[in-house]
């Protein structure tokens, strides 16, 4: 009997305990859970997440599926449940993420991360340097410490990348005066830089020049060269302009010039309902619509979005404009001086009729005979046909009295008037570190908000951030500008029956806009303030005419935008008066 029993342990093979193709699958979970891990710990503190509870809570989650895979009898069971508990840890994180900063900036993460296991090597930046390139894509090397243009080189470096890092679409250099030398624009605000002397700007300004094949001598005349730069692994376009006098010589920078107007209609900020108004506009593609902005509030995205809402395959569509600010696919864009007469606006509108496209976009009308010809094109038996007109206004109201101003003839302004669109830019709050706070009553029925509903709002923060030591520490998400990206928001106001009969009638026309629950711009901004998507301070500042372009202080020497708390003697921005006659 014991004979049998050594006799089959003898025909028994060793080993047969672990299935490698079994295991490797959960290996490989594995080293995505360590990644996950490691990520997660870096963006928690990046995020103003609580870093060790997240960290002891994913921990805690591998652990334990782990065990639970090794203890269950079955793979087919053990394997799904482990992929399940790892999709879960990373649905948690990511949704306690997006109620803290939101995760449209991970987008670009994962973009780099994909990009890592690409047999080509991007080209990538020094250490805390923006890496230049020429137009062609060669890299600049960085001179020697003792070399001539080494402070030229410096001066650039100090000129560009703290912008850069801060989502900068401008940066303005002069060494003409010692005021102004440096200054950048984010999110369509500008600020006042510290850093650059006027020798430093002038340094600088040869450098770039000299990169981007301009004349480095002439220091007068115009020029217009291109170049890149590439900062924290992103490339960016450079459009670079200068021009100087006996005083000295300024230069403008624009990065990514071509992806500047570049947004879909969708993308623009609308509601839904006003998403669904254009929408049904566009589908009946007759008639003359005025898309109306303040100087500086992105009147030239608005129009470029609203045309791309056709289908430029399928319409025949040009645009009149003064200075084209970016090209537009499938559309025929016939250019004008931007100091062109009204004689030559009128006559290249015309031969732009003449072509007799569906559709006709003009940015800028000074002639009353250019306004009266394309109110006629649109009046065609056979085919609708549209006219997108562009100006600068504060509200539509004050768009629909220019365009009757222009006209003379109320009757003839109001025949062919479809739409009127006016929108601003205003600038969300950085999610990261903006503060909540309990608003005051008065302050909120003054707002039209209802107290018993709104009991928190958020407010740019005034005071820096502070470690665990009690040390101030940037915000990574803002870098201190205490707001993040922008936002579009709009007025609508529909010219139907009712409406047209109040403008020939020389009747007030803000009861119609009632009537048809019109929604004044106040109205669609207060509702991203109550969302908690801006601050009651930035709303007043984009209300207020000649404010879009104004100089903030620089970052660090206090809140920008005047985030202080707001007071109940705080006053709302007005609604517009109503358009009379």
């Amino acid at each position: 009997m014991g004979v049998n029993f050594v006799l089959a342990a003898a025909q028994m093979s060793g080993g047969g305990y672990v299935s490698i193709p079994k295991i490797i699958p959960a290996v490989l979970i594995l080293l995505l859970w360590a990644k996950l891990l490691t990520w997660a710990d870096k963006d928690a503190v990046a995020a103003h997440l609580p870093r060790i509870p997240i960290n002891l809570g994913l921990l805690s989650g591998m652990i334990a599926a782990y065990f639970l895979f090794f203890l269950v009898p079955y793979y087919f069971v053990a394997l799904p449940l482990l992929i399940v508990v790892f999709g879960a840890e990373a649905g948690i994180y990511l949704a306690i993420r997006h109620q803290k900063v939101g995760l449209q900036d991970l987008k670009g993460q994962f973009d780099a991360w994909i990009h890592s296991f690409g047999g080509k090597k991007e080209v990538t930046a020094p250490a805390g340097d923006v890496l230049l390139l020429t137009k062609s894509g060669q890299a600049i090397e960085p001179p020697t410490s003792d070399a001539p243009d080494r402070p030229s080189y410096d001066a650039t470096q100090l000129a560009l990348t703290d912008p850069l890092r801060k989502g900068a679409d401008q940066i303005d250099l002069d060494s003409r005066s010692e005021n102004n030398t440096y200054r950048y624009t984010v999110d369509c605000v500008t600020y006042a830089a510290a850093g650059l002397d006027r020798a430093n700007a002038a340094a600088a300004i040869s450098y770039i020049k000299a990169i981007a094949g301009m004349d480095v001598d002439d220091k007068r005349k115009p020029q217009t060269g291109q170049m890149r730069v590439v900062i924290e692994n992103k490339k960016h376009e450079m459009k670079v302009m200068s021009a100087g006098s006996t005083a000295g010589e300024a230069m403008r920078i624009e990065f990514d010039p071509k992806k500047k107007h570049d947004y879909a209609m969708a993308e623009l900020g609308f509601t839904e309902d006003q998403l669904t108004a254009i929408r049904e506009s566009i589908a009946d593609n007759d008639g003359v619509v005025l898309i109306s902005a303040p100087k500086g509030m992105g009147l030239t995205t608005l129009m470029y979005g609203v045309l791309r809402g056709h289908d430029a395959f399928l319409k025949h569509i040009q645009t009149v404009e003064r200075d084209p600010q970016a090209e537009l696919d499938g559309i025929t864009q016939n250019k004008l001086a931007p100091n062109a007469s009204g004689e030559e606006e009128f006559k290249t509108a015309d031969w732009v009729i003449s072509q007799e496209p569906d559709i006709i976009l003009i940015n800028k009308i000074e002639n009353p005979r250019t306004a009266t010809e394309l109110i006629k094109f649109t009046k065609h038996e056979e085919h609708s046909r549209r006219v997108y007109v562009g100006m600068r206004a504060l509200s539509t109201f004050d768009a629909l009295d220019q365009w009757r101003k222009l006209i003379g003839d109320d009757a003839l302004a109001a025949e062919q008037l479809r739409m009127v669109i006016n929108g601003r830019v205003l600038r969300k709050l950085c999610m990261a570190c903006k503060v909540e706070f309990a608003p005051d009553q008065a302050m909120l029925r003054k707002l039209g908000m209802n107290p018993e509903k709104v009991t928190a709002l958020y407010q740019a923060r005034t005071q820096p951030l502070r470690d665990q030591k009690g040390n101030p520490i940037p915000c990574e998400f803002c870098y201190d500008l205490h707001f993040k990206g922008r936002q579009g928001v709009f007025e609508i106001m529909k010219i139907d029956d009712d409406m047209r009969a109040a403008i020939v009638g020389g009747k007030p026309i803000e009861a119609v806009f009632r009537r048809q629950r019109g929604r004044f711009l106040q109205d669609e901004a207060l509702a991203l303030v109550e969302a908690g998507e801006t601050s009651v301070q930035e709303i007043k500042r984009v209300m207020k005419p000649g404010e879009a372009e104004a100089t903030q202080a620089p970052p660090g020497a206090g809140p920008s935008g005047g985030a202080g708390s707001p007071s109940p003697k705080t006053k709302p921005p007005t609604r517009p008066a109503a358009a009379k006659r």
